[in-house]
């Protein structure tokens, strides 16, 4: 069994939850999420299965938007709703204009100062073990591209919509904290909702009920692991080379070098590698041997 589940994760669920979930239901060893969603967030979480657990790191590297509410007056250490509070605020809560109009300056290339409770390592140790252990948490920073930027509503006199078109490695908490701090007033991630990952959307998704009632059929909820390679050149090769593809040796291909393809043999996709000197050969096998 492989293939992409577009798996809609429920909030109080951690990422790694919902693998072993998955991992358990399907019956399958090798099961992984592309990218980790926070536990009380909700919406898609990839889940790989099988050998497609060997492209999740182009699933990783693509777009992702969200739907997050900001709630200005306080803030936590976690940056989210579930933490301690830190700071509590008297000043006036910003209009929907304001917001709207500080939001728009996280668009582009932007630094981000990573959470304390979150994934990142930091000598093997990922940063939100030692922040529960009340060790201090090394202060790291990264670049992230914000590629869409847009306010959409105010839901409470403090608490407003954003919606979030980002890359790889945007903490959407970390912005909700700079939102407030550019306007000057704490503020926090009181909702979150990943609505696409890796193209695939929230309206496809599958939930965990769902999957259940599919037992026997769980193939009706994979999808292929070409879907996520379409940026790949295609390469096609000959089916009566077939084993030796799989088994790793080159094989003709009336193709100019590629240094990354998707190769297919006989119109069956077998795998990721690259063309030199007219030979494809597999670096990473895809199909079933």
């Amino acid at each position: 069994m492989n293939g992409v589940i577009n798996f809609l994760k429920p909030p109080a669920m951690s990422s790694n939850g919902a693998v072993v979930f998955l991992r358990g239901l399907l019956g399958v060893k090798k099961t992984g999420h592309a990218g980790t969603l926070d536990p009380g967030a909700c919406g898609v979480l990839p889940v790989c299965v099988g050998k497609a657990t060997r492209i999740s790191s182009y699933l990783m590297d693509g777009e992702k938007e969200y739907t997050a509410q900001v709630t200005f007056g306080k803030s936590t250490d976690t940056k989210d709703s579930y933490g301690n509070v830190v700071c509590v605020s008297n000043a006036p809560f910003p209009k929907a204009k304001d917001v709207g109009e500080a939001l728009s300056g996280f668009r582009g290339s932007i630094t981000q100062q990573t959470p304390g409770y979150s994934a990142v390592k930091h000598n093997g140790q990922k940063l939100y073990k030692l922040a529960r252990r009340g060790m201090e948490v090394p202060v790291k920073k990264r670049e992230v591209e914000i590629y869409s930027a847009r306010y959409i509503k105010q839901t409470d006199e403090n608490s407003h919509i954003i919606r979030i078109v980002c890359g790889k490695g945007t903490y959407i908490r970390t912005l909700c904290e700079d939102l407030g701090q550019s306007l000057g007033v704490p503020a926090y991630m009181s909702l979150l909702v990943r609505t696409r990952c890796a193209g695939l959307d929230i309206s496809q998704s599958v939930t965990a009920d769902e999957l259940k009632l599919m037992e026997g059929s769980y193939f009706k909820a994979l999808l292929p692991a070409e879907f996520f390679l379409d940026k790949l050149q295609r390469v096609d090769t000959d089916k009566a080379d077939r084993r030796l593809l799989i088994n790793g040796a080159p094989v003709a291909a009336d193709q100019k070098d590629i240094p990354e393809a998707s190769i297919y043999c006989g119109g069956e996709f077998a795998g990721i590698g690259f063309v030199r000197g007219g030979m494809a050969k597999i670096t990473v096998l895809l199909a079933d041997e």
